[in-house]
């Protein structure tokens, strides 16, 4: 389709109605993006309540020039000025939430859209796509560009996610004799250490959240909590439905909680944080199990896939979970600066890497 024929509008002020919310939650369902969740109108509702003073999101809609949908555009707005910064101009950004437009990956589609946004927001340094994976249509597509520089920030990083089983049973069958031996032992270690059978919770409702809250405050200390969410953003995510949270405990003992959010079919597990008491006994593994034989079970095959984002997992688990190359992808504008920006952020990087090699040797 030619760029021509294409036109996009803000749907800021429509973006409560109701029709307009059926849409775009089924585009959202349909998504296949990783991140889909990011592209929910629940999660508007909860930037809308949550989000930073810097921080502002924007809805827009693409069309034909014969008025069909295409789609629609959730995004976050990053680097505002604000009075609390007292800062009149800051590195503006425009993050495309989900890293994939709710818009088929046509060419002239993309196109269309990465000019308008530049053209609407002039003030935005770059467009940026947090988790865009190395075989996506839209970076296949970027290298293509003779108008925009496509710069993938911090390389190409494996993101695990594992495609879940029938049953909590099945999962076991496929990781061997020996591992389900081990975590097993585990397990039992862990139950005989804390003084009771361990004991799930799960935790949706904002009445649940005390719980989670007290285990926080077992399991971490008070610098690593503040890099989580806040009561403030807990209450919101369980009022909005997004929220799926563990704490397992043993007897009095909290043995640790785990972290996620749930939209869909699709878990987002952030964090796994073992008791520090029990973490020589493989509490993060044990706990891990747990809320894996819950999602497996418990929701009646309602949860099929768990994104455990970027990182290495403590154990490789090579018979259940998929690794895919993502980056946290800019499309910058095409100046005389950001050519200069990426010639150096290029070099840089490669310098990084040597040095690397040669401490890795040692």
């Amino acid at each position: 389709m030619p760029s021509s024929l294409i036109y996009f509008r803000n749907l800021d002020q429509q973006s409560g109605d109701a029709r307009l919310r059926a849409q775009w939650q089924q585009l959202a369902a349909a998504s296949n993006s990783s991140e889909a969740i990011y592209q929910t109108p629940a999660f508007a509702d909860f930037l809308a309540t949550c989000a930073a003073p810097q921080q502002r999101f924007h809805l827009y809609g693409a069309y034909t020039a014969s008025h069909q949908p295409l789609g629609l555009i959730p995004l976050l707005h990053t680097g505002l000025a604000t009075r609390v910064t007292r800062r009149w101009y800051q590195r503006q950004q425009l993050v495309l939430l989900g890293s994939s437009p709710l818009l088929p990956p046509e060419p002239a589609l993309l196109d269309a859209l990465h000019d308008f946004l530049l053209t609407e927001f002039p003030r935005v340094q770059a467009l940026v796509y947090r988790a865009l994976p190395n075989n996506h249509a839209i970076w296949l597509h970027l290298q293509q560009s003779s108008t925009l520089l496509p710069l993938a920030l911090h390389g190409w990083r494996g993101c695990h996610s594992m495609t879940l089983p029938s049953s909590y049973a099945e999962y076991l069958n496929r990781l061997g004799s020996k591992r389900r031996y081990n975590l097993k032992r585990q397990q039992r270690q862990l139950a005989e250490a804390a003084g009771g059978a361990l004991a799930l919770q799960v935790i949706r409702d904002p009445a649940d959240l005390a719980a989670l809250e007290q285990g926080l405050q077992l399991c971490c200390p008070r610098a690593r909590r503040l890099q989580l969410w806040d009561r403030n953003e807990m209450q919101a995510l369980a009022r909005l439905g997004l929220l799926l949270c563990f704490r397992i405990d043993a007897g009095t003992q909290c043995c640790g909680v785990v972290l996620g959010l749930q939209s869909g079919k699709v878990y987002h597990l952030f964090n796994i944080l073992p008791a520090p008491a029990w973490q020589a006994l493989s509490a993060g593994t044990s706990i891990l199990q747990l809320a894996l034989a819950y999602l497996c079970d418990a929701q009646g095959g309602h949860c099929q896939r768990v994104e455990f984002g970027y990182g290495q997992p403590a154990h490789s688990y090579q018979s259940s979970n998929a690794v895919s190359l993502r980056s946290q992808v800019l499309v910058l504008r095409d100046n005389p600066a950001n050519r200069l920006y990426r010639l150096w952020h290029g070099a840089r990087r490669a310098l990084l890497q040597r040095l690397h090699r040669k401490a890795d040797v040692r």
